[in-house]
């Protein structure tokens, strides 16, 4: 995928005090999505990522439904992830780099936006502030799950 003028990278680092494999796992398996993205409500296929899957996201932002078709482009087992994503009028990467920390593990998301379409221009250009309080909150989320995990019925 070759990314466009246009477009913008957001970054934002979390220390989670968990493994680093524990984190990874959480991480590389699309049924604990939901737990920290708050806008998702489908997501296919569930289970284990693996290189070259691909699937579907349906969020819904602003009581509007948002469809996303996504690919695993790297996966390497405790360190790095990365997907990437095509909307509507945009495409977008998502890495994630794990490394150890003091605490457990460190966690850095990479975002990179850009435009697909004439339409997407302006979506693309509006979009950074949402995108960067979106990151931060999935981020915070995933901190939460994995040092608070509800217990087992």
């Amino acid at each position: 995928m070759s990314e466009q003028a246009g477009g913008f990278e957001l970054e934002t680092e979390i220390d989670v005090e968990r493994q680093q494999g524990d984190v990874f796992a959480f991480l590389a398996d699309t049924r604990g999505f939901r737990a920290v993205d708050a806008a998702l409500v489908e997501v296919e296929p569930e289970g284990p990522l693996a290189p070259g899957l691909t699937g579907r996201f349906l969020h819904r932002r602003g009581g509007f439904p948002a469809r996303t078709t996504w690919r695993v482009t790297t996966l390497e087992a405790p360190s790095r992830l990365v997907v990437e994503l095509h909307g509507m009028g945009y495409a977008m990467t998502e890495a994630l780099d794990l490394e150890d920390s003091i605490i457990g593990t460190r966690v850095r998301f990479t975002e990179r936006v850009w435009p697909t379409s004439f339409a997407g221009r302006l979506m693309v250009a509006l979009s950074g502030g949402i995108m960067r309080r979106d990151l931060r909150a999935r981020a915070g989320l995933l901190k939460a799950v994995l040092e608070n995990p509800e217990p087992a019925p």
